[in-house]
């Protein structure tokens, strides 16, 4: 596990009002492009926070500048500076893909003829090494048993509230196979009960896709309605949403990546992990005999190699048979 990056106080509202024209020009276009692709507003708040600082050291050491004279040594000189400040691995690559996202935008839009983040390796340590877990059915079921239990075992509003949720995030997790943050996002009216979808979803790199659900989790998403609707819990359209965090943001990816977590522990795999979803499902989707092509379009892959690669893992067993019948 890395440990936490050290904060770095750049922020600084009088200087972002002197911060150069056209950086402020460019940036003003790049986020009107985020909101027409419908990225949430907590991907945009994300960009524009690590973009303001880089904007700040541009101001303070590199002669306020625009981003269309930076190259990739003054970016370098910005990250190494982060990096003498504190900032782990992890955070350094986030910043790096905030401002590689920006020139990405910009060389689409023919403004620059290259991407100077196309120049700068990615750190390799200091980050989370995540173990890929591939959930059995086995596996599967008691997930099921122990999550309906904390839910029948709830003493309290709120406690029942949270193992609604906890219980129908996994099992949507598993059955539309999405991404944590496409389901964050989910709001009630994107579903159409009858033929079991969700539509317009926001999903990775900004593409809208839909969503396939299993008739359980249909009868969990009823559950957690009627249950809000029968204790007047105001949810203000959101799926998954905890009243207390005030406002009408939807629910924390990181409070989803904690239930996960839990449910880990739960089931003895300490060591689940939001995507571990995906794989899991596609997985036993492979050995229940679906064709690759419906996986591949279920996971919204743009091809068979990414879900060959990473999301389905050979079975010994049936390798040890179909070797015992045509092997030596």
């Amino acid at each position: 596990m890395a440990q936490k990056s050290a904060p770095i106080r750049l922020y600084d509202p009088d200087k972002l009002e002197l911060i150069n024209e056209e950086t402020k020009m460019y940036w003003r276009k790049y986020q009107i492009d985020m909101e027409l692709r419908e990225l949430s507003e907590k991907t945009i708040y994300g960009y524009l926070n690590d973009l303001q600082s880089w904007w700040i050291y541009i101001y303070d050491n590199q002669n306020n500048k625009s981003i269309l004279d930076i190259n990739e040594d003054d970016i370098t000189e910005f990250l190494y500076w982060c990096k003498k400040q504190g900032n782990n691995s992890r955070r350094i690559k986030r910043r790096m893909s905030s401002i590689a996202a920006f020139y990405k935008y910009l060389r689409k839009k023919r403004i620059v003829s290259e991407n100077p983040m196309e120049f700068i390796d990615r750190p390799k340590k200091d980050t989370d090494v995540v173990e890929q877990t591939f959930l059995t059915i086995e596996q599967v079921e008691d997930m099921r048993s122990k999550l309906n239990g904390q839910v029948e075992s709830a003493k309290t509003t709120h406690s029942k509230h949270i193992a609604l949720m906890m219980r129908l995030y996994a099992f949507l997790s598993l059955s539309t196979m999405a991404r944590v943050n496409a389901i964050s996002n989910i709001k009630w009216d994107q579903i159409e009960w009858e033929d079991r979808l969700i539509n317009n979803v926001l999903e990775k790199e900004g593409y809208i896709v839909t969503l396939y659900f299993s008739a359980e989790v249909l009868g969990y998403l009823h559950e957690l309605l009627d249950f809000r609707q029968s204790n007047n819990i105001q949810d203000s359209g959101w799926v998954f949403y905890i009243p207390n965090r005030g406002g009408e943001a939807s629910i924390a990816n990181s409070t989803l990546n904690d239930w996960c977590k839990k449910i880990g522990l739960l089931i003895g795999v300490p060591t689940l992990h939001p995507h571990d979803f995906r794989h899991s499902a596609s997985q036993i989707m492979k050995l229940s005999g679906a064709p690759i092509e419906e996986i591949s379009a279920l996971l919204h892959h743009q091809g068979l190699d990414v879900t060959k690669k990473h999301y389905l893992r050979e079975d010994k067993k049936r390798l040890q048979e179909s070797r015992d019948k045509y092997g030596v």
